[in-house]
C-alpha cells in the first residue's frame, strides 16, 4: 500500500507465506500490523476525514490483520475486506471480482500484469495532500489518501477525474 507520509512517498507492506495445504497466503507477523496503522495514523491523523474513519478502519485492521504469534489470516480475506469497506464509506456497489476466490495454481507469471497493478500506465490526477507542500504531489497513492483528504462524497463525484487507466 503506497501512501503519502510526511518523509514523501511510503510503502505500508503486508509479508505473506504460501500455505502448502490450504493453497492460500498468510498474512505473516513478521513485521506487525501495528507498525503500518502508526504510518497510516502519523500520515493522515491531521486529514480532514482520518478521525471519522479512524475506528472502523482500525477494527477492520484488527480483525483482518494477524496479531503475534498468529498465523491464520489470508492476503484474500484482508483484500476482501478491504474493497468491501471502501466501497460501502463510497456508496459504491462491490465490483464481482472483489468477491472471487483466485485460484492459486493459475497465477500469471505475465509481467505486463504486475506492470498495471503497480500504476504503470495509470495517469493520477492532482487532488490536495496533506504533505503535498513538502513533497508534491505523490501519484499511485492508495485509496485511502484520496478518502482521508476528500471524504467519501468527493471522492465519489471526482473519481473519473482522479485515475485514467492505461490505454489497452
Amino acid at each position: 500500500m503506497v501512501i503519502a507520509g510526511p518523509q514523501g512517498r511510503q510503502r505500508i507492506t503486508f509479508p505473506v507465506q504460501h500455505a502448502e495445504a490450504e493453497g492460500e497466503l498468510l498474512l505473516s507477523d513478521h513485521l506487525l500490523p501495528k507498525q503500518g496503522w502508526r504510518s497510516l495514523k502519523t500520515a493522515y491523523g491531521g486529514s480532514p476525514f482520518f478521525a471519522f474513519f479512524e475506528d472502523e478502519l482500525q477494527a477492520l485492521w484488527s480483525a483482518y490483520l494477524p496479531k503475534k504469534g498468529e498465523h491464520t489470516k489470508t492476503l484474500h480475506a484482508w483484500c476482501k475486506a478491504s474493497i468491501h469497506w471502501v466501497c460501502a464509506t463510497c456508496e459504491w456497489a462491490i465490483p464481482a471480482a472483489a468477491d472471487a476466490t483466485p485460484a492459486m495454481g493459475l497465477v500469471s507469471h505475465d509481467l505486463r500484469f504486475k506492470k498495471a497493478l503497480s500504476g504503470e500506465g495509470w495517469t493520477f490526477h492532482r487532488y490536495a495532500q496533506v504533505f503535498e507542500q513538502q513533497h508534491g504531489f505523490i501519484p499511485g497513492c492508495a485509496i485511502l489518501d484520496a478518502l482521508f483528504v476528500l471524504g467519501p462524497q468527493e471522492l465519489s463525484h471526482r473519481l473519473d477525474d482522479l485515475v485514467t487507466p492505461p490505454r489497452t
